[in-house]
């Protein structure tokens, strides 16, 4: 079964788990052992095991989850920017900034 949570609602590790459990099933689906997507991911069995189960991994290792299932193009759109204007597009086209600044900092006094 298909976990189909809405992610609006839901807290950061009920979505982890939702997503593990439909990659699972995924895996299922295309009668592929744990132990082979495992090896596959270069990752122990039981890794792969405790990502399925509770949702908990490295970025690395879900991403290569995702890409051993075949599924890459389904990150594709995950934080693509959002350009709803012209000055949209132009901000989108300068640099990217390296460093955030920090609120409420005050030059200093000169004597």
């Amino acid at each position: 079964m298909t976990d189909f949570l809405d992610f609006n609602f839901a807290t950061a590790e009920e979505i982890g788990l939702s997503l593990a459990h439909r990659l699972k099933a995924l895996r299922v689906q295309k009668e592929i052992a744990q132990a082979d997507m495992a090896q596959r991911m270069g990752v122990s069995r039981s890794t792969l095991n405790t990502l399925e189960n509770t949702g908990k991994a490295s970025l690395g290792n879900w991403i290569q989850l995702v890409q051993c299932l075949g599924q890459e193009a389904q990150l594709q759109p995950l934080f693509k920017p959002v350009i709803t204007s012209i000055a949209d597009m132009a901000q989108q086209q300068k640099p990217a900034r390296q460093r955030v600044k920090r609120a409420g900092r005050r030059p200093a006094k000169k004597p």
